[in-house]
This record gives structure tokens, sequence and C-alpha cells, in this order.
């Protein structure tokens, strides 16, 4: 697979929970400061938490060339062991239709940094192109992955 790859997504999709003691504007200015993603693609809705708590979910849909680059300046910026353990546990961030879920950290995010996250995360998913053979996707994700062990 070459450095732009074969891989190609159809759209991603940003999804986060911000809790009532969140700063809105702050984590939404960390996402686009690091990842590069504008705050002002993200719509806001607000709900109500497990304890009738304020949240507010923010959500943002990428279009194809989009959710590209935001797949490899993701995985570029992971550390080499995110990187390997999505490349390792690929089968455990994807689905059936191809579908690739990454969770990043939010409070790292924050402080500028991107890791892998299971709780209290910004949670992407990416969509692939569709094709006959959906666990094709989960091979070019593992070359994704690969591209960057070098990098």
């Amino acid at each position: 697979m070459s450095e732009e790859g074969s891989l190609k997504f159809s759209a991603a999709e940003i999804n986060i929970v911000l809790h009532a003691t969140e700063d809105e504007g702050r984590v939404l200015k960390a996402i686009e400061d690091v990842l590069l993603v504008p705050s002002e693609r993200f719509s806001s809705s607000p709900s109500e938490g497990h304890y009738k708590n304020r949240i507010l979910l923010q959500r943002a849909i990428l279009s194809s060339h989009e959710a590209g680059s935001l797949a490899k300046r993701v995985i570029s910026l992971l550390n080499s062991a995110d990187r390997e353990h999505l490349s390792r546990l690929v089968h455990e961030y994807s689905d059936e239709k191809g579908n690739l879920y990454i969770r990043l950290d939010k409070q790292r995010m924050c402080q500028g940094r991107v890791s892998l996250s299971e709780t209290d995360a910004i949670r992407i998913r990416f969509k692939p192109v569709k094709r006959y053979k959906p666990s094709g996707a989960i091979q070019g994700y593992v070359g994704l992955f690969d591209l960057h062990f070098n990098g």
C-alpha cells in the first residue's frame, strides 16, 4: 500500500459527550488545534445524563476526503504502542460492516496529545467505501497502521 494508500472512507463521524463541568470551547479548540477539525463543524444537542445531570452531545460529520485526512492524522499522532495495539487488535475496533471505531482520550487532547482511551473519549467512526467484502477493509486498516510504524 502506498503512502496515499488504497484505503478510502466514505465519511467519518466524531461524537463527544461533554459534561456540565467541562469547558465546551476548550475541548472543541483542542480538537481544532490537534486534529484540524474546525469547531464550527460540530453541532450541539443538549441531553441528560444517567443521574439527571446536564450533558451536551457534540457531533461532526466529515466528507470522504476529510475522513481520509483525519485517519492519517490520528494514526500519525498516536505513539507506537497505541498504533501497534490498533494493528494487533483491529478486529476489536471494527464491525461486520467495516466501520472503524477509534476512541481518543479527551483530557489528553486538551493537553495537545493524542492517545487511545476507552472512557470519557472522543469517539470517531470511520465509514468505509462500500465494497463486496467488508472484511477487506480490516486488512486495509492494518496497512494504514503499519504505514506509520517506521515514520
